[in-house]
């Protein structure tokens, strides 16, 4: 919290430069709360069903002239946690972004939690990507493209402590676009690469790469490996995005490879997913063109029909290190009774491959459903 105190102090700081009399600051509050539920017949007591407040979050934005500052504390779980903490400053083409955020890589993870198709995003994204971090981003944005780079520390502003991970992350990202406006049709392909230092003062540093399959509400991650000696990191991947009045197709694949030590063979894993969408009620799909992201459906009322298939293998043979292996598919509908509430119901098989964590033994259904505000 001390930190935010810092980041604020800055901010007005920076109120200090000289601004035309036009300016003026503008101070928007806001809160969102996902409360969810799940269902499974996995046969096991301890998993017959869940319910709990997954999201809870307040924060502001202010604006004053080209500089921006957006927070958001999630009080969730029990936990006080600093989410997004940003200061922006814009300019004609691009923003310039310093603080605690997602860095820009992979659509479906920089998407508002409220506004994803599913619950959560594809086990494929939640294996490789990683949580928000402190650090330096600048987004430019055209009519055709989006460019974004920018330099992290290997933490979030969470975790600055003792456990700090003492390495730096590079990540950059390009999109070219086409968006007709008037139809709502969008064509969006892109690219995105990391890469990350290997950790310094640790001699012999182990990682995890975990994913928690089509559900955080499990007690257990369905694909974890952990990877001895750990060295540098590079990934990368594609994207596409298609969008018209009433359908929406997205896609990503991503590849790994984690560098390990003492001439130990590197682990390389990979993974991606398919979804759409057809909306029953409504027309168009909301697109952030300053971030490259999708969004919701643009009528305040919509129904929304969604599907998806995702694929993820964590089994590196040649390593040695074996992560676990899946597939699932799943079916939704998503209802959007105004521009603040919503009620999503979704279900999802999963076929279990081998080496996944043994608290999965078999393939399972599980349903899942989420109210949610957002305002």
């Amino acid at each position: 919290m001390r930190t935010l105190g810092y980041v604020v102090m800055a901010f007005m700081l920076a109120l200090g430069v000289k601004a035309s009399a036009a300016d003026t600051l503008k101070v928007k509050f806001r809160s969102r709360a996902l409360l969810d539920a799940t269902a499974s017949g996995y046969g096991k007591e301890d998993v017959q069903g869940y319910y709990r407040l997954e999201d809870f979050r307040v924060g502001f934005k202010a604006t004053y002239g080209r500089f921006e500052l957006k927070a958001d504390i999630g009080l969730g779980g029990g936990k006080v946690a600093v989410k997004d903490l940003l200061l922006n400053y814009h300019f004609k083409h691009g923003v310039l972004s310093f603080g605690n955020g997602y860095e820009p890589f992979s659509m479906d993870m920089l998407i508002s939690t409220a506004d994803m198709r599913f619950n959560q995003s594809a086990a494929s994204c939640l294996a490789f990507t990683n949580s928000r971090k402190l650090g330096l981003t600048y987004h430019f944005h055209s009519d055709h493209w989006y460019l974004a780079t920018g330099v992290y520390t290997n933490n979030d502003i969470n975790k600055l402590g003792d456990d700090k991970k003492n390495s730096l992350v590079s990540t950059s990202r390009a999109v070219w676009r086409n968006h007709d406006k008037r139809s709502g049709r969008l064509i969006h392909v892109g690219a995105a690469f990391s890469y990350r230092t290997k950790d310094v003062n640790k001699e012999a540093p182990v990682g995890t790469m975990t994913s928690a399959g089509v559900t955080s509400m499990f007690p257990a991650s369905l694909l974890e490996a952990e990877v001895s000696n750990m060295g540098s990191e590079v990934k990368g991947l594609v994207e596409a995005l298609y969008t018209s009045r009433k359908v929406l197709l997205q896609g990503e694949y991503f590849i790994d490879r984690m560098n390990r030590t003492d001439g130990l063979k590197a682990y390389k894993t990979h993974g991606g997913y398919v979804q759409g969408s057809y909306l029953v009620k409504g027309e168009g799909f909301e697109y952030d063109a300053m971030y490259g992201i999708p969004g919701r459906p643009s009528s305040p009322k919509a129904v929304e029909l969604v599907a998806r298939f995702n694929y993820t293998d964590m089994n590196d043979r040649d390593s040695g290190i074996l992560g676990g292996e899946e597939k699932d598919v799943s079916l939704g509908v998503n209802w959007y009774l105004n521009q603040y509430l919503g009620l999503k119901l979704n279900g999802s098989y999963v076929w279990k491959g081998d080496h996944c964590n043994s608290f999965y033994d078999k393939d399972f259904f599980l349903a899942q459903a989420r109210i949610q505000y957002i305002f």
